[in-house]
């Protein structure tokens, strides 16, 4: 038996499961093979366009056309679009969009460059009640939501230089991604039934504000250097948050009080003086990336503060970056008159990278190592431009740190 024979032998719901990973292009090109190729080929319930610049403008659109008239199955799982080149007419994106909706279609992802005129999706996708999740990517598309509650059923969506947005009742999952020529100044995110949210702003955005009120939310990733997150409301549900912002003020207080739940938290900070005084009760683990620049003194003070308000911490992560700072910026440390009870209870991992070993940072680890009962492993990771010589004196000098867990393990890693 041939190959040819063998593959049209095998069953329909078979040869539909390896035509979904296929590109619809190559996908219609078996209709050719035989009258039965010509029936299964419209039954494929994902279809996937991706036109390049060397195809030009009007092949995906004359192909998206056809194969979605044609197309039969009862549900349609997914339709993604990706095209790199511009277009004159967006009634072919609508069409197109608004056929797969009437086809009950599920997951739509719509990739498109940059426009000569502002895009507006199909009306009907704002009332579709199978569509679960939206990935829209375009700088002159604009969502132009209804007042009333719309997508019902929509669970997840990726927004990449869009301008949306409003009444998304089932919404679990959002992103946006917000560029450089984005006017929206005060973004606001209030959903009830978010679980995942990701923000990120351009870094040489000016200062924008975001105002996010979502009490469900359990995963928080904000990457905004320079913006107002004063708005936050309290998550009381938030098992993980990763935050990247230089706060203008690092004694501003309000900043990060809303985390004060999370059991996961990864912070890029100026200081983390900012949260010093912010009680921690449910923190499991840390990472915190602190940014030390010549223009204030750099101070360990606060980890310890920090330490204090986390009573059940297990790992603790430090990355000092001192690569904007000269040797000289003085480094602030005292010994604290009480040790915080996640070193005598808790604390199982430390790590620390980017240690410069200075006088300080040496007292500050001491401290750590002679005082964590529970200690399993410290790991070290010294700063780039330090000589041999000087990384092999640190780490001897870290081996002869007395250490409060007798069966720790010392890594340094050079």
């Amino acid at each position: 038996m041939s190959c040819e024979d063998k593959i049209s032998a095998l069953h329909d719901d078979l040869l539909l499961k390896i035509l979904s990973q296929v590109p619809t292009k190559d996908v219609v090109t078996t209709m050719i093979l035989s009258k039965r190729w010509g029936l299964v080929w419209t039954m494929v319930p994902k279809l996937e366009y991706k036109d390049t610049w060397k195809e030009g403008e009007k092949s995906i659109w004359r192909l998206l056309e056809k194969s979605l008239q044609l197309h039969k199955a009862p549900v349609l799982e997914s339709l993604n679009i990706q095209v790199e080149c511009q277009f004159c007419d967006d009634a072919d994106v609508v069409k197109c969009v608004s056929y797969a909706v009437d086809h009950k279609v599920r997951e739509l992802a719509l990739i498109l460059p940059s426009q000569p005129k502002i895009l507006q999706l199909a009306s009907n996708v704002y009332t579709s009640k199978t569509l679960v999740k939206l990935t829209l990517s375009c700088r002159t598309l604009v969502v132009d939501v209804p007042s009333l509650p719309c997508l019902p059923s929509l669970q997840r969506l990726a927004l990449l230089s869009v301008v949306l947005l409003s009444n998304c009742p089932a919404l679990t999952h959002l992103e946006v991604f917000r560029n450089l020529s984005d006017n929206v100044t005060r973004f606001i995110v209030k959903v009830s039934s978010l679980k995942s949210f990701r923000y990120t702003q351009h870094k040489r955005a000016p200062s924008r504000s975001l105002v996010l009120d979502s009490p469900g939310l359990r995963r928080l990733n904000l990457s905004d250097p320079h913006g107002d997150l004063d708005s936050i409301q309290n998550m009381p549900h938030l098992d993980w948050a990763y935050v990247l912002h230089f706060v203008p003020n690092p004694k501003d207080k309000k900043f990060l009080r809303s985390f004060s739940s999370v059991k996961v938290l990864r912070l890029s900070l100026r200081n983390v003086e900012c949260c010093s005084t912010i009680k921690f009760s449910r923190l499991m683990k840390v990472t915190l990336h602190l940014y030390c620049f010549d223009d204030f003194m750099c101070s360990l003070e606060p980890l310890l503060l920090f330490l204090h308000n986390s009573p059940i911490l297990k790992v603790l992560e430090i990355n000092y970056d001192v690569a904007l700072c000269s040797n000289g910026v003085p480094l602030s440390w005292n010994r604290p008159s009480s040790v915080p009870v996640c070193l005598l209870s808790h604390l199982e991992i430390f790590v620390w990278k980017e240690f410069a070993g200075r006088r300080q940072e040496r007292a500050f680890v001491a401290y750590i190592l002679a005082n964590s009962k529970r200690l399993k492993t410290a790991e070290f990771s010294p700063r780039y431009n330090l000589y041999e010589k000087e990384k092999e004196k640190m780490m001897e000098l870290l081996k002869s740190m007395y250490r409060a867990s007798a069966s720790s393990q010392l890594d340094f890693l050079i």
